[in-house]
């Protein structure tokens, strides 16, 4: 609780996507081909390969400084469970989202007033989301 503030959990929110930002697909495998034309999740998301700076920036975000951090995946409304516990294994437990699209998130976006910064795999992501908007490479850190 900080001054009248009675509200739990961080005074600061973020959120990250899981495709780009924090791990990366495994390319043409022809397992992850498979897993993913069969629609399992649980198979296709182990199958993808963290991306080591940007996934301990997402665990000391989480874990350290305790800032309230969404995963975002546009995979599968099925997916958020699979890259849930892929997350858990990797030591961090946050919320996991699915939207339909980058626009459809966009709308939720510029109404959380919480959110101070949505980090993305490319510019194209971040001119639709807009000044939240922060680019990150599978190689790059961030900070808060």
């Amino acid at each position: 609780m900080e001054g009248n503030d009675i509200s739990f959990g961080s005074p600061l929110a973020q959120a990250t996507v899981f495709e780009g930002v924090i791990a990366s697909p495994p390319g043409t495998s022809p397992r992850y081909i498979l897993s993913k034309a069969r629609s399992d999740w649980e198979a296709t998301i182990r199958l993808w390969k963290p991306n080591d700076k940007p996934l301990r920036s997402l665990v000391d975000c989480v874990n350290r400084l305790q800032i309230g951090t969404d995963v975002i995946t546009f995979l599968h409304q099925e997916a958020e469970e699979p890259i849930y516990q892929w997350l858990v294994r990797k030591g961090v437990r946050t919320t996991v989202l699915w939207y339909p699209s980058m626009n459809e998130y966009k709308e939720d976006v510029q109404y959380n007033m919480g959110l101070k910064v949505v980090y993305v795999a490319d510019q194209e992501d971040a001119k639709i989301l807009g000044m939240k908007a922060r680019v990150v490479g599978p190689t790059t850190t961030w900070s808060v």
